[in-house]
């Protein structure tokens, strides 16, 4: 277990690959349960198969994202309170948090039973693929309270300190997956529902297992039933902590559904299909992304905290070079060795194969700045300036991706929609440089005066109406951080310098 002493003073590399690879790891783990269930799907019922899974995957993913903006809001409030030294703050977070899993899991299995096959009919499909899509999503929704507790526990337990039994947790669910997909995909011959089974089952068992830890006596926070009731000031400030991390998701999940859609509108399924192997294999490197961001969560919203900006400044950079390394490596991958990623999915399909590879030769350029787009929105979730990071996640979708995925089509046909996704993070890129120039100005010069202040946290008064979770004190009154807006006028970093 890594203690609040190390958090505040151990060697930053050293902690850095102490939480960010069992999270890359579980992030990966989590994330590769919809893969697994394709390369099943693929090998069985072909290249149909495989639309039907991709059609069926945007509203999976809405349904990861209610259990990421239940786990990493939580997790980002608990981390800065535990660098502040209000464990009784964290515990109150904590209590409120698991239950509001609970019933988030209820509410999305009845509605998604509900209306599942109508969001899947607005892409104006009636084949094979979006019966094999409804087949698959009626199983998902039945098990979305495992799911749900599997995505929000897992950072909650990361930030305890046992960053590696998550990830051994996340590991046990892919080898249930992959052993269960197996047996139910190819040998029983229960296809979809098949493949939806497996993956429900391999988050049902992480799901007891964080659970049982977290009621167990080896938790910091440990969770007690009599103390679990539900503030609306605390949930309010875990969804809105959160929000970020879910906009990333639901925009994620808006993105499959309208390339989807202008994929069947200039290309055919069998587009839809390749977008599916291009989905699946770019998603590792995104999920890779994902993993080290999140995994330094920990860290930097800790050091925050605590006013140790130096640290966090140094975090920040060794995070950003892990992303560019990370992308430039999946880079050469897909450029020297295309086929072989692709025929993972599809051996004997020439025809898909061909379309899959033009797709990916021009959706591979993203991969070199993904990684510090991403980072930088879960950076500033991580401090808590939440508009910062609904910024970059709002802006790169709403405001720059939707309208080049609806323009470039126009001019350049099935390339366009290809094309869309990479110049909308070269877009972006521009705007997160511009950010971080700030934010490290800001951190390299109260780097020496907040070390120091985090020695001495003397509060100098309490926030009315946030049910005790935390304090002002004078380090809050310097940084102007969001979630004292009551108190502090929000302040970009270049005007939080000279306060």
């Amino acid at each position: 277990m890594v203690s609040d002493e190390e958090m505040r003073s151990g060697n930053i590399v050293n902690l850095f690959w102490k939480f960010a690879l069992p999270a890359v790891v579980g992030v990966v783990i989590a994330g590769i349960q919809g893969i697994i269930d394709g390369f099943f799907i693929a090998n069985v019922l072909g290249s149909e198969g495989l639309a039907g899974i991709t059609l069926a995957y945007p509203p999976y993913l809405a349904l990861i994202g209610v259990g990421v903006i239940i786990g990493i809001g939580a997790s980002s409030l608990i981390a800065l309170e535990l660098g502040k030294g209000n464990t009784k703050g964290a515990l109150d977070i904590v209590h409120n948090a698991f239950p509001l899993c609970l019933l988030s899991g209820a509410i999305f299995t009845a509605g998604g039973l509900l209306f599942c096959e109508t969001s899947i009919s607005l892409l104006g499909t009636n084949g094979p693929a979006l019966t094999f899509a409804r087949e698959y999503l009626r199983v998902i929704f039945m098990g979305s309270v495992f799911m749900i507790l599997t995505i929000a526990l897992d950072p909650l337990v990361r930030n305890d300190g046992k960053p590696k039994l998550c990830m051994n947790i996340m590991i046990a669910g892919v080898v249930v997956n992959v052993v269960l997909d197996y047996l139910f995909v190819m040998r029983m011959g229960m296809g979809m529902s098949g493949a939806a089974t497996a993956t429900i089952i391999s988050f049902a068992l992480p799901a007891m297992l964080l659970v049982h830890y977290l009621f167990g006596s080896e938790a910091k926070l440990k969770l007690r039933l009599k103390a679990m009731k539900f503030k609306i000031g605390t949930l309010l400030q875990i969804l809105r902590a959160g929000l970020p991390s879910f906009v990333m998701q639901f925009s994620l999940a808006l993105v499959l559904f309208a390339h989807n859609y202008m994929l069947l509108r200039y290309g055919s399924e069998l587009a839809v299909s390749a977008y599916g192997i291009i989905g699946y294999v770019f998603s590792i490197f995104y999920m890779l992304f994902e993993g080290i961001a999140l995994g330094v969560q920990p860290i930097i919203g800790f050091n925050y905290g605590a006013g140790c900006y130096d640290r966090v400044s140094k975090t920040l950079k060794l995070t950003m070079l892990s992303c560019i390394l990370v992308g430039a490596f999946g880079f050469l991958l897909v450029s020297f060795f295309p086929e072989r990623v692709v025929q993972i999915f599809s051996q004997d399909d020439s025809e898909l194969l061909e379309v899959t590879l033009r797709g990916m030769n021009i959706f591979m350029f993203s991969l070199l700045v993904e990684g510090t787009v991403l980072l930088t929105a879960v950076y500033y979730q991580s401090i808590n300036r939440v508009r910062a990071a609904l910024f970059i996640h709002l802006g790169k979708v709403f405001v720059v991706l939707f309208p080049l995925l609806f323009i470039l089509p126009v001019f350049f046909g099935l390339d366009g929609v290809w094309a869309a996704s990479p110049a909308a993070e070269y877009i972006m890129l521009l705007v997160v440089l511009v950010m971080l120039s700030k934010e490290f100005k800001f951190l390299r010069h109260n780097g020496k005066t907040g070390n120091k202040q985090s020695t001495d946290k003397k509060y100098i008064g309490s926030v009315p109406g946030n049910n005790g979770i935390r304090s002002v004190s004078r380090n809050d009154v310097k940084t102007g951080n969001e979630e004292n807006s009551r108190f502090v006028t929000f302040m970009p970093a270049e005007k939080r310098e000279t306060s």
